[in-house]
């Protein structure tokens, strides 16, 4: 709280300087007063005596008329005295009020010093302490930094190792090509010459072997316009489940979902789910509400993208063909979908397959229809 400045005293006081003013006026009064009852009991003297008298009253009247004079002057100073003090005391009110205001302002700012000192002192203390939390969050980083060009570094150097490696890798896979197609090249020219040194008029026969469904280890081929190229039909299928599964809401609530998968390795697949499962009434009644999702039909189709070789190309050592299925363990199905223009070229490539013993599927098909599979179809059976 403000404290009122305490008003500064008068150097100039008018009352008493009006008491003085009439206790000398008083006092000129009791004298003269005094002097007249002194006179008048007093014994007449003579003339002389008594015309001096009149003289010393008459000057005695002429100072009380001075007296009364100077008195009537006193007062009307006194008035003037007693405006100007008003007009003083005024002017001090005024001066007074302009000081408690100006007091007050000096408070006012004063607690505001205070206050934003305070809040300088907090905005300081936080600056501090974002300044050590920043010292810290640096350090981290530079640690963090500097773990991050150390395994850069590392990564740089494995990463090194890994080409070099692969670099060997390949180059002993290039080698163990070359030498599996020189063998089979090898091979193939021995078998000719075999062939060469027989009589030209045996006879040559095949006995029919005994055909069984495929259970599994099965590869798919699509011949065509005298080209052959490999279907990855395990990879379609898988890459079906995947997406059925990230989309099990969607397939759920409708009673049938219709979606495509690929390219991969130039075909893609399209297929279709529905739902399997009792109904409402059905479900209370048996108490099983489960309900399954099928893949009902799906179909297989080349992309633009797809690289195929031709027969000649296939059945040459080191084609894509006899690669595939050089690396197929002893008793894998080969099912080739054939169409009618391609049934010449079938038999090369039915040979080779056989003489690597592997079970050989022919499924023909009609022109211009798609390679399409269901649950109801039936299972390639392989010789």
């Amino acid at each position: 709280m403000s404290r009122r400045a305490q008003r500064p005293e008068l150097e100039f006081g008018s009352d008493s300087f009006l008491d003085v003013v009439c206790n000398i006026v008083g006092i000129l009064i009791i004298l003269i007063v005094v002097v007249g009852v002194k006179v008048d009991r007093q014994p007449k003297v003579a003339d002389e005596g008594a015309a001096k008298l009149a003289v010393r009253s008459a000057d005695q009247a002429d100072l009380i008329a001075a007296h009364q004079k100077a008195l009537d002057e006193l007062r009307i100073s006194e008035q003037q005295i007693a405006g100007q003090l008003a007009a003083l005391h005024s002017d001090d009110e005024k001066a007074m009020v302009q000081i408690q205001q100006t007091l007050e302002a000096q408070e006012l700012a004063r607690q505001k010093l205070e206050s934003d000192q305070k809040k300088s002192e907090r905005l300081r203390k936080q600056m501090s302490d974002l300044e050590s939390d920043r010292n810290v969050i640096s350090a981290r980083v530079a640690l963090l930094q500097k773990a991050l060009n150390n395994k850069s570094r590392d990564a740089l150097k494995l990463g090194q190792i890994l080409a070099k490696v692969t670099a060997t890798e390949q180059q002993l896979d290039d080698q163990l090509q070359a030498t599996v197609v020189e063998t089979q090249r090898l091979q193939e020219v021995l078998e000719n010459t075999k062939q060469a040194a027989l009589p030209s008029d045996r006879l040559q026969h095949r006995l029919s072997p005994v055909t069984k469904p495929v259970e599994k280890g099965e590869l798919h081929f699509r011949v065509s316009k005298g080209r052959i190229s490999e279907i990855p039909l395990e990879e379609l299928l898988e890459r079906l489940k995947d997406q059925v599964l990230s989309r099990r809401t969607t397939v759920m609530r409708l009673s049938q979902f219709d979606g495509m998968v690929g390219p991969v390795r130039g075909y893609t697949m399209t297929y279709t789910v529905e739902k399997d499962g009792p109904t409402t009434l059905e479900a209370l009644q048996n108490g099983d509400g489960r309900t399954r999702v099928n893949v009902s039909r799906w179909k297989i189709d080349p992309d633009p993208s797809l690289t195929d070789e031709s027969f000649a190309e296939a059945v040459r050592p080191g084609s894509r063909y006899r690669q595939r299925i050089e690396t197929s363990v002893p008793d894998t199905v080969v099912t080739m979908w054939i169409y009618p223009d391609s049934f010449k070229g079938f038999g090369a490539l039915r040979e080779i397959a056989h003489g690597l013993q592997l079970r050989v599927a022919a499924r023909p098909l009609p022109a211009g229809t798609p390679i399409v599979g269901s649950p109801s179809g039936s299972r390639s059976t392989a010789q």
